[in-house]
């Protein structure tokens, strides 16, 4: 990450905190002037990442000298941000390679003398609200611009926390170290968000991890669960898990139990709130969870660096360590009191390791079409290839620039590994450049068959220069490898591309540590390409 700041005080104790990188940090105050200078290095210099972060109390500090009454500030500071958000979106049109972060507006909570400010119809609290609702909306018109969320990280420290006069005099430095440092994990949180660096799958012990106690042992009556004490934990913490799935978590179980006081409590204890079809795959019996953790992966078609797995057991965790060392699974220790995981697992987990700035219709339907895909390879272990295929009933859908689908192209291309020619990474941005351009063609396959409806599962991208065309992207799911799904959605491309005047359609492959399933068919892809080729210049049927 390469990142620039622009801000009314003095954000330089945030570049230490940043990972290593390209950073650039604006003079104090001249954010505005920064934003429309072609000139400024936040315009030419080699950054990714813009953050612009606006301090409250200097906001109304800048404006001071002009008021007359409350009312007057509210209209001057809102002009003065609409001023800043119009600068912004001249920033963003010309530079469409850029994300950018816009943190929330605080004003300080000691703005105002003695009480006048809780009884005034202008109080700092509803300007604060509305300059905020101006921000929001902002970013909610442009696809490459996100929301860093200061309010709630200010209210989860403490505003005494955050702020330190003593910095502020002697350097014009607002926060202490403490906020820098919540400040630096927020942005690099959203920026794995931007670049879909986010895990797939939350795998799960039971014992002492999603209730109290040992099930073997207490029984269905004993363990803690319940609407009362640390009973409650437990079920708070079940309910923040649950909310994952809406996400596009995957949910697993691997735990040392006997199935069948597992199952019973899935199904009787009234206290449940994760019920056993929220989970993709569960593995519940006396084997080694480092086996059961490998079996989960091969199920779900995953690698070990797509899971977390949470166990109250740090003799568990080792093992996992030690045996999968390497792998980037993460493996935390659970807080000692059980009072602490929701609050724990939302700081520590959530936000680091499952970061979210959207939600696709593909997402909330994960759980579904990862059950299918177990189903599947269970028959395909029975039958011959050809026969499994032509057992599934398959049906694709094809579609070309469809603006529909920008969200899931970008969320594709970040996410997408295994089958991956180029493995090049484009935002939503990015995306609708390509749709709009001309010169390209923007490709998406559709997938159904009779266990259920993946959605988008793949997308192409063709640059076109005149006669010819290059493949910058050419990728699947890898829940739909094998099914020769890729055959045919390569044929599509190639078909389209020689309708629209193409004669040469170049393709290229670019190696990683994850792609050597897309390896083996790019050789195939080049003969495809070739074939029918030759096939459209000899005006042949397609």
């Amino acid at each position: 990450m390469h990142l620039a700041v622009l801000s009314n005080v003095n954000m330089e104790p945030l570049r230490a905190l940043l990972p290593p990188g390209q950073h650039y940090f604006g003079g104090y105050g001249r954010y505005l002037e920064e934003l429309f200078d072609p000139n400024s290095p936040v315009h030419s210099g080699p950054f990714d990442t813009l953050l612009l972060h606006l301090e409250g109390e200097e906001m109304i500090k800048e404006i001071s000298g002009t008021l007359t009454t409350l009312e007057d500030a509210r209209k001057i500071m809102i002009g003065k941000l609409d001023d800043v958000l119009r600068g912004m979106d001249a920033y963003v049109s010309q530079q469409k390679d850029k994300q950018i972060i816009i943190t929330t507006i605080v004003c300080s909570p000691l703005q105002s003398i003695n009480y006048l400010d809780g009884n005034s119809e202008y109080s700092m609290s509803s300007l604060e609200k509305e300059l905020n609702a101006h921000v929001m909306r902002f970013a909610a018109q442009h696809s490459q611009v996100h929301i860093l969320d200061w309010q709630r990280v200010v209210l989860w420290l403490g505003y005494q926390e955050v702020v330190d006069d003593k910095f502020w005099y002697l350097g014009r430095i607002k926060y202490t170290r403490q906020a820098f440092q919540a400040m630096a994990r927020e942005i690099y949180n959203i920026r794995n968000a931007i670049d879909g660096r986010s895990k797939k799958v939350l795998v799960l012990d039971l014992d002492n991890t999603l209730w109290g106690g040992v099930i073997g042992e207490d029984g269905i009556g004993g363990i803690g669960l319940s609407e009362d004490g640390i009973g409650k934990a437990y079920r708070d913490f079940q309910s923040t898990i649950k909310s994952l799935t809406q996400l596009g978590v995957l949910l697993a179980v691997n735990s040392k139990n006997n199935l069948s006081d597992v199952e019973e409590v899935f199904a009787k204890h009234p206290m449940m709130v994760l019920k056993k079809e929220d989970f993709a795959v569960i593995k519940v019996n006396w084997n080694s969870k480092v086996d059961n953790m490998r079996e989960i992966a091969q199920e779900l078609n995953l690698k070990m660096d797509s899971f977390v797995f949470l166990d109250d057991d740090p003799r568990e965790l080792g093992q996992i360590y030690e045996y999968l060392a390497g792998e980037d699974i993460f493996a935390p220790y659970l807080p000692k009191d059980p009072a602490h995981l929701k609050t724990w697992f939302l700081r520590e987990v959530v936000y680091p390791y499952f970061p979210k700035l959207f939600v696709t219709g593909e997402d909330t339907a994960k759980i579904k079409q990862y059950k299918s895909q177990v189903q599947r390879r269970e028959i395909a272990k029975v039958m011959d290839m050809d026969s499994f295929v032509e057992s599934l009933h398959i049906q694709t859908e094809f579609y070309i620039n469809d603006q529909r689908f920008v969200q899931r192209t970008a969320q594709l291309t970040q996410k997408t590994n295994q089958f991956n020619f180029t493995t090049r990474r484009y935002s939503e941005a990015d995306i609708e450049h390509f749709m709009k351009a001309g010169n390209a063609f923007v490709f998406n396959v559709d997938y159904k068959d009779r266990f259920g409806h993946e959605g988008i599962i793949g997308a192409a991208i063709a640059k076109i220069n005149g006669e010819k065309a290059h493949l910058d992207v050419f990728l699947l799911s890898c829940r739909v490898i094998g099914k020769k799904v890729e055959h045919t959605f390569l044929e599509k491309i190639v078909a389209y591309c020689h309708s629209h005047g193409v004669k040469h359609i170049g393709m290229e492959f670019i190696p990683t540590s994850k792609n050597t399933i897309a390896a083996a068919f790019y050789y195939q892809a080049q003969a495809i390409v070739e074939s029918l080729t030759w096939s459209a210049t000899s005006k042949e049927k397609i």
